[in-house]
């Protein structure tokens, strides 16, 4: 079999490994479970909620998070759902916790079962629990009420001259709870007999009050004279409005008549408003104006959705007593692409083969020619400058500079009890005279936290003398870590 035949076979293998794994760890559904529901919610944050976190109904885990974006500032996550899972009409969706310090999952609420079911297509509306910023800040708020208060009551009733307050409060409320007692038993006649002069002011009030409405009526007969004999009075009143009618009809058809020049287009006012042109020039310019303010919008918008994350690793190749380290950052430019920049230090360097023709004159004319190979390696210091794709949701593929070389790589984001693992595939190099075969790299992260990963592998396993497992660390930082530890420092001068 040739070298070539061993190559591809090897590649295949590990293709077909990979994709197991993928199927397995990812739980990929095929065939009829591949019939998944597929549920859009917006959340006004989803702070801890990542990919691939879990979708839970009455604790029992029934779907994952496939996709977060942000959407006019909210977060819209795509929850992938078991096909046996029914949403009612009234169903809603909210962040929980296992526990206070458990992972983060999405609740879903699915709705009164009676309730017809959810149109396809419909958007649930989800709300985010109290973080633990505010809970502490409220907690730290009681606290400090608390300690005030505790402070004045120590101020108050502390000490032996508090004591002989509260002796004090406690005597004073015992005499006037005596007092009281004697002053009942002393005025029981009085109460009693305010109790009967009421009950005599109610007898009354029910026989007097029809008299009361009586002169009320013999009133209003007398108003209704005084109005009669001043009539003329109120016809001199009754003149005074209409005139003020009049006068201001008079307004009316003047603000009328000013209007229907401006509607004629007389006036500069009216040219103003009627002149075509202008009307034109005026919404040419609100048109102008929308539009840089939009270019601008999404010139700003465009560099606010950059993310940088940065990335230093070493690990250990015991087979051939050596080591490789890293250090680099992935600029995203969006969720589909970034760009990888890494300083590598090759554990083998770069190794250069060239060939010289030599040419040999002898004493009697003759000539021989022949071509002396040499290989030199050196740059041990070597790059990574790649680009890299989303195929699908947690697959990327890589091309680019491999530790100086032009080179591929494939990598798949899966999950292994409940840790995000990273498997990557790569070849590069494929110009080796040495080897006569590229430089193969199969490589698996797991991370332990957002930022701390732990890797193992099997590093060019077609190439005895470099061949390798390899074991080792490395940290992760996003740009808002950056920020964090940036403004850490800066607090520090």
């Amino acid at each position: 079999m040739t070298p070539a035949a061993k190559i591809g076979l090897f590649m295949l293998a590990g293709l077909i490994i990979l994709g197991v794994f993928i199927i397995k760890i990812q739980d990929i559904p095929i065939g009829e479970r591949g019939e998944r529901i597929v549920v859009q919610a917006r959340f006004p944050s989803v702070a801890g909620i990542d990919r691939k976190a879990d979708v839970r109904i009455a604790g029992v885990r029934v779907g994952k998070v496939s996709d977060i974006r942000l959407v006019g500032g909210e977060a819209v996550l795509t929850l992938s759902l078991d096909p046996d899972v029914q949403l009612h009409q009234g169903a809603s969706v909210r962040v929980s916790s296992l526990g206070l310090l458990g992972d983060k999952f999405v609740q879903v609420l699915p709705g009164d079962p009676s309730s017809p079911p959810l149109p396809p297509g419909t958007e649930l509306h989800g709300t985010a629990p109290p973080t633990f910023d505010e809970v502490l800040k409220a907690a730290t708020d009681i606290g400090a009420d608390v300690k005030q208060v505790t402070l004045a009551l120590r101020e108050s009733i502390g000490g032996q001259q508090g004591a002989e307050k509260l002796d004090e409060i406690i005597g004073n409320i015992q005499e006037l709870t005596a007092s009281l007692k004697v002053l009942i038993r002393d005025n029981q006649g009085n109460i009693d007999a305010t109790t009967a002069n009421f009950r005599d002011f109610s007898a009354e009030m029910k026989d007097q009050l029809p008299l009361i409405a009586e002169k009320l009526n013999r009133l209003a007969d007398s108003l209704q004279g005084v109005v009669s004999d001043n009539r003329g009075d109120l016809h001199a009143s009754l003149a005074n409005i209409r005139d003020i009618s009049e006068r201001l009809k008079t307004s009316a058809d003047n603000i009328n008549a000013i209007s229907t020049k401006i509607a004629s287009g007389e006036g500069s006012i009216g040219k103003l408003v009627n002149d075509d042109t202008t009307v034109d020039n005026f919404n040419k310019t609100l048109t102008s104006i929308e539009s840089g303010v939009e270019t601008l919008k999404n010139t700003v918008g465009r560099y606010d959705r950059y993310r940088l994350d940065m990335t230093a690793a070493a690990e250990s190749l015991p087979s051939v007593n050596e080591s490789r380290s890293t250090i680099g950052f992935d600029l995203w430019t969006n969720d589909q692409r970034f760009f990888r920049i890494e300083y590598v230090d090759s554990p083998f360097g770069r190794t250069k083969s060239t060939s010289e023709t030599v040419t040999t004159t002898y004493g009697d004319g003759h000539t021989e020619t022949y071509t002396r190979e040499s290989a030199r390696t050196d740059y041990r210091n070597t790059f990574n400058a790649q680009i890299g794709y989303r195929l699908l949701p947690q697959t990327f593929v890589r091309a680019g500079l491999f530790e100086s070389e032009g080179g591929v790589a494939i990598d798949q984001q899966v999950e292994v009890a409940d840790h995000p693992v990273v498997l990557s595939l790569a070849a590069y190099d494929f110009n080796r005279n040495e080897a006569g075969s590229p430089h193969l790299r199969l490589e698996g992260r797991v991370f332990l936290n957002q930022n701390l990963f732990l890797s193992a592998g099997w590093d060019d396993p077609t190439y005895s003398r470099h061949s390798s497992v390899l074991f080792g660390a490395g940290l992760t930082w996003t740009d808002e870590d950056m920020k964090y530890l940036l403004g850490l420092a800066g607090k520090g001068f």
